[in-house]
């Protein structure tokens, strides 16, 4: 099970967020089939995206996409409060990363979406997510996501941990936090073996102050054929029909599931009730 723990720490002056989503990361592996080092790039932005999702609330969404240098190839994560994380992988950008962007777009009802972006110094999906909120939210934030594939191809470990200072947190919380973070960060192979919880515990339940709580992010795709009918009907009988006789089917391929979706003639007389 893809586990996120979440508290305050350090007398309420430090978020912590710890998560295992290696099941998330298998998930998306089996659907895409990626290579082993696509895969572990994709499972390391599934895993900010995990994260991002768990702050949100209402009718409420973020996405993350990372465009490679010279706009080569793209790595694509959405996530919403429902706490469902899809993306994928494509082109020279599951390559390499530096000399790239990063653009998060949040969402929610009723309001402008706000993005922000940043550009891609390295590899690292640890280091680019405490630039993008150190550049694009201003909030100081120390990050260790981690993402291993197995010669197998399979994700054999994913997750990590994230500390945020919240406003006017002093020197000594600080200090704290950062010390259990990077003992953390040095011990090779805990979450694999403790597990998110095991991690929380070793390392940070002495600085627990109340609040804790989980959340279980899993993989899931929010296209249906029920959506397209309705695009499909917007865009109108005539030119769903010229769609037709140019390319004889109209076909939908979803990046986020690998899933295609065809609509021939007689499905297009259906949908508008013929």
């Amino acid at each position: 099970m893809n586990r996120i723990i979440r508290s305050l720490i350090c007398g309420g002056q430090v978020s912590l967020t710890v998560m295992d989503t290696t099941r998330l990361v298998n998930d998306a592996i089996a659907i895409h089939n990626t290579d082993r080092y696509a895969s572990s790039i994709l499972g390391g932005l599934l895993t900010c995206g995990a994260y991002l999702a768990a702050s949100l609330s209402g009718s409420a969404g973020v996405s993350l996409t990372i465009k490679a240098k010279d706009g080569d190839g793209a790595v694509a994560v959405s996530s919403d409060s429902e706490l469902h994380v899809r993306g994928y992988a494509d082109g020279a950008c599951t390559r390499t990363l530096a000399g790239g962007t990063l653009t998060v777009v949040r969402e929610q009802s009723g309001a402008m979406p706000f993005v922000g972006t940043c550009e891609i110094e390295s590899d690292d999906i640890s280091d680019i997510l405490e630039t993008y909120f150190g550049q694009s939210e201003q909030i100081p934030t120390a990050a260790a996501i981690t993402c291993e594939i197995g010669a197998d191809g399979k994700c054999m470990c994913a997750g990590g941990a994230v500390l945020q200072l919240l406003p006017d947190a002093d020197e000594e919380q600080i200090a704290r936090a950062g010390e259990a973070f990077e003992k953390f960060k040095a011990s090779e192979g805990a979450l694999y073996e403790l597990g998110a919880e095991g991690v929380y515990r070793k390392f940070f339940s002495g600085l627990y102050e109340g609040g804790k709580y989980e959340l279980n992010p899993v993989y899931k795709c929010n296209c249906s054929e029920e959506k397209l009918i309705n695009i499909l009907r917007a865009v109108g009988k005539k030119e769903v029909l010229d769609i037709i006789k140019e390319q004889g089917v109209v076909s939908v391929h979803c990046h986020y599931c690998n899933k295609d979706y065809f609509f021939d003639e007689s499905r297009i007389a259906e949908i508008f009730g013929e």
